[in-house]
């Protein structure tokens, strides 16, 4: 032999680190390629390719396939140690072929007599063989590229070859991805998804994580799989758990900074490095940009290469073009300290890069740049020039964090900067700071002009403090100086508070018809983030009188909108999508309803207490049905303690209040009688407004009915019901009526007033049938199930089947429609709405990143539609899906 044997090591799988977790998601899709020629894993650093090929690598093993392995590194790239190493790994793997006649000479001779030994061999090899080849980055000799194109070209029917690397190989791949022999795992695939990030944080931590600090090192780490395993190392001291905490932990990881220069940038060229640590000063940039800060003309080359390497360079999706970039978080931080270190003027590059932003319109990343250029006559310029008008919210978070890091003091010359911060601090819920810079801004300008955004400012800020009295008075002030001079932002704001307000005072038909009124008509066809957050408020004004049904209908139309024309994750749509999932949790949409709420929450800090307790209570009531009573228990707990933090006593009370009707349904009337006394104690310091106190007290009269009923105290029900009946009256809230109804309907039936019960019944079963209240009927219904069969059959309009429907039971007859409401399924192949437009984009051969694209939705919740499709035909894979929904109708083709 020419060559020593190989290292062992090199022709054994290395051994699974700890806490690996199987890659089910990936394996699958290689277990069904067992027909490809070529299978192909790339990624960068960290990324788990060689755990996914030793995962398979043990699948195929146990199904008896013969598998041969093979561990590449620096050095092993040319031909005659490659073939040595592939001579030694095949023989281990019960390949004949004569390792002399495969190995060439170091002079280049014999490289065509190596390769007809290595087909000769691999031919009369029986039965399927994969060959894996791993770290094949290393290989960049073209002699050992040329074997290894020979090897997947060759006519072997029974050889697959199995490539993993971090850049692409150099080999022709068109012939193969046109006859379907090719299958591609990349870095779209590679990362963990959310569950994958919490089961491994599971494992490696016992469980301490929970799932809100798995979704944060999961938004960190985009799910970069080495990059969660060093934040579980990082984090495992960690008692606070709060987003920023995490990730400024993880970031300053020791470790971290280890790992990325050595397996990273420890071998990219002196040059390209140089250009990584200018351009990721920038949140993100094109091949145009990064030429401009840089002076570079082959910008676009070098970004090729950063792409071509899998240096954590992420495309953007954005409307101007595809060619945008960011680089990961993580990587990102790392690059940060780097450029710190090297003395690089970051200033002079922000300064480029603003002038060049600011002449293509681009004023968010304009902003950012110019503030930390600390150029402060830049930002004014800026600033006076194109900031966009108030109602876009993205832009206004932007300018909000940057002129903070400049401070008020020094913009006491700029009375325009004052006020434009004072309004991205309160648009973005930052209260304080808002009232600290309207303070300034009062003190520096003298213009007239000002006048309506100081009281426009302080009446947004007191709604965002549920502050009713303070609102009310600086709307009040406002109406004195008359209307908007200009149509702006400011009219649509004025008339989201004005609604509010007349709401939450039970003057609804006041607030529709001030959004439906002519001066307020450009809000209503408006396309600005407020003028859609004002149809938002509309929703919630429907929603509050009780009418779920115009709730929705307002709802989806704006939350459309919002999606469509500002984006999904944009703070209108988040505001929309909140107020549309009470209008489906109550239409009994539950896993719409859901959805929405996880797509919105993170979004709903700056929003207003009102709208954060009712999604807090939604979210807290699918808990309950989707994952059992303690959990939703243990969220509405911790909600609870939120908004006493807040000093936010509605907030509080409703949480308790929900806290205690779930401890009834489960039996537990002695804790329920332990929060009860919260709630009394709540309702007797009220000293709030009117409107407030009224809520509060029909909240409490309420829960303190249930009780008595659960205790046999139906003569202290009947007063308890009185009481929420007044307080309802006032604040002309339909869904408390139902409730009242339904708990007097039982205090009627306990005393043996059958007649007046059934009329107490029949009344909540119309208003709940016209206006789409199921969820309460069904949640206080509960136990009336025979009263209300008997009130539905004596109703002016049958009512039996839709009682029977809502109830889940048989339904004997036609049953009438339901407005816009869905009901439980008769027969396990009703799908919903959602699982029937997954499975019209199913059909269409989408993956499932494609579906939750199509449908603004995420990957996750995708799957859970997919498995419940499954369940409910009865099949286990995406094309049975396919063909059993085709059978039963259910799709169009």
């Amino acid at each position: 032999m020419r060559s020593a044997p190989p290292i062992l090591s090199k022709t054994v799988p290395p051994r699974p680190g700890s806490g690996v977790i199987v890659r089910r998601r990936l394996i699958a899709p290689l277990l069904a390629a067992g027909d490809s020629k070529l299978v192909l894993v790339t990624g960068g650093a960290g990324f788990g390719k060689t755990t996914l090929l030793i995962q398979w690598h043990q699948h195929l093993e146990n199904a008896g396939a013969k598998v041969v392995w093979l561990s590449l590194g620096p050095g092993d790239g040319s031909l005659p140690r490659f073939c040595a190493i592939l001579a030694g790994a095949l023989r281990q793997g019960g390949v004949p072929v004569d390792p002399d006649a495969l190995i060439p000479p170091d002079d280049g001779t014999g490289c065509e007599q190596a390769l007809d030994v290595l087909l000769d061999a691999l031919a009369r090899t029986p039965g399927n063989l994969y060959l894996l080849l791993d770290d094949f980055h290393h290989v960049h000799d073209p002699a050992t590229v040329r074997l290894v194109q020979v090897m997947a070209d060759a006519i072997l029917p029974r050889l697959h070859l199995v490539i993993a690397s971090r850049t692409l190989p150099a080999l022709r791949l068109g012939r193969l991805r046109a006859m379907e022999e090719l299958t591609a795992i990349g870095c779209a695939e590679l990362p963990f998804d959310l569950g994958e990030t919490a089961a491994f944080l599971k494992v490696r931590s016992d469980g301490r994580f929970g799932i809100e600090t798995a979704r944060q090192i999961h938004d960190i780490t985009d799910g970069w799989p080495v990059g969660v395993r060093l934040a579980s190392r990082a984090l495992s001291d960690l008692s606070c758990s709060d987003g920023k905490t995490v990730r400024t932990r993880l970031c300053d990881s020791g470790s971290l900074d280890d790992y990325l220069s050595e397996e990273v940038v420890g071998e990219v060229p002196v040059a390209l490095l140089d250009f990584m640590l200018q351009v990721s000063a920038l949140r993100c940039f094109d091949a145009e940009l990064a030429a401009w800060i840089t002076g570079r003309g082959d910008a676009a080359d070098l970004i090729a290469q950063i792409l071509a390497g899998h240096m954590f360079l992420l495309p953007l999706e954005r409307r101007d073009g595809p060619s945008w970039y960011r680089f990961h978080p993580m990587f990102d931080a790392y690059l940060d300290k780097r450029r710190e270190q090297s003395g690089m003027d970051v200033a002079a590059l922000h300064r480029r890069a603003a002038h060049w932003l600011l002449q293509r319109g681009r004023f968010a990343d304009a902003m950012r740049s110019a503030a930390l250029s600390d150029d402060l006559e830049m930002v004014a310029q800026l600033v006076g020039r194109a900031f966009p008008a108030r109602d876009s919210l993205a832009g206004l978070g932007v300018l909000a964090r940057w002129l903070e890091g400049l401070g008020c003091e020094r913009l006491a010359g700029y009375p325009g900067l004052l006020r434009i911060g004072a309004w991205a601090y309160a648009l973005t819920g930052r209260q304080d700071l808002s009232e600290h810079w309207l303070s300034r801004l009062e003190a520096a300008s003298t213009e007239p002009a000002d006048a309506r955004h100081v009281w426009l400012l302080k009446a947004l800020i007191a709604t965002q403090r549920d502050d009713g009295a303070t609102a009310l008075a600086a709307l009040d002030a406002l109406q004195t100086i008359g209307p908007v001079p200009v149509p702006c932002a400011d009219e649509h704001l004025e008339i989201a508070l004005r609604m509010h307000w007349l709401a939450a005072q039970g003057h609804h038909a006041q607030a529709r018809g001030l959004y439906n009124s002519a001066a307020a008509r450009r809000t209503r066809t408006g396309r600005g983030e407020l003028a859609l957050v004002a149809a938002a408020v509309a929703a919630g004004v429907a929603m509050r009188e009780g009418n779920a049904v115009e709730a929705e209908r307002i709802g989806v139309a704006a939350l459309r909108r919002a999606r469509t024309i500002h984006g999904g994750r944009s703070l209108c749509a988040a505001v929309c999508a909140a107020v549309t999932a009470q209008a489906w949790y109550e239409l009994d949409r539950i896993d719409e309803a859901h959805e929405a709420l996880l797509y919105c929450r993170a979004a709903l800090r700056a929003a207003s207490p009102a709208l954060k307790l009712h999604a807090a209570l939604t979210f807290g009531r699918i808990k309950a049905l989707r994952e059992g009573p303690q959990e939703a228990l243990t969220y509405l707990a911790s909600a609870e303690l939120h908004f006493r933090s807040l000093g936010v006593d509605r907030g509080v009370v409703h949480m308790v209040a929900e806290q205690q009707r779930i401890a009834l349904a489960c039996g537990d009337w002695r804790h329920a009688q332990s929060l009860q006394i919260v709630l009394d104690d709540l309702a007797a310091r009220q000293s709030g407004t009117a409107s407030h106190a009224a809520e509060i007290g029909a909240m409490v009269a309420v829960s303190r009915a249930r009780l008595a009923l659960v205790h046999g105290h139906a003569h202290a029900a009947m007063d308890a019901i009185e009481a929420a009946r007044r307080f309802a009256g006032v604040l002309g809230c339909g869904r408390l009526l139902v409730a009242s109804d339904l708990l007097q309907a039982r205090a009627l039936q306990a005393l043996g007033q059958h007649t007046q019960a059934q009329a107490c019944a029949q009344a909540a079963l119309a208003a709940c049938y016209r206006m789409g209240l199921y969820r309460t009927l069904i949640d206080e219904g509960a136990d009336l199930r025979e009263l209300l069969r008997s009130a539905a059959a004596q109703a002016a309009v049958p009512l039996a089947a839709y009682v029977a429907k809502l109830f889940g039971e048989p339904v004997a007859s036609a049953n009438p429609e339901l407005p816009r409401a869905p009901v439980p399924a008769e027969a396990s192949l009703a799908l919903t709405h959602r699982e029937q437009e997954v499975l019209a984009l199913l059909e269409q051969s989408m993956s499932n990143k494609r579906i939750a694209m199509a449908l603004n939705i995420s990957v996750q919740t995708v799957k859970w539609n997919l498995k419940k499709i499954f369940v409910k035909l009865n099949v286990t894979s995406r094309y049975d899906a396919i063909i059993a929904a085709r059978e039963h109708g259910l799709c169009k083709h």
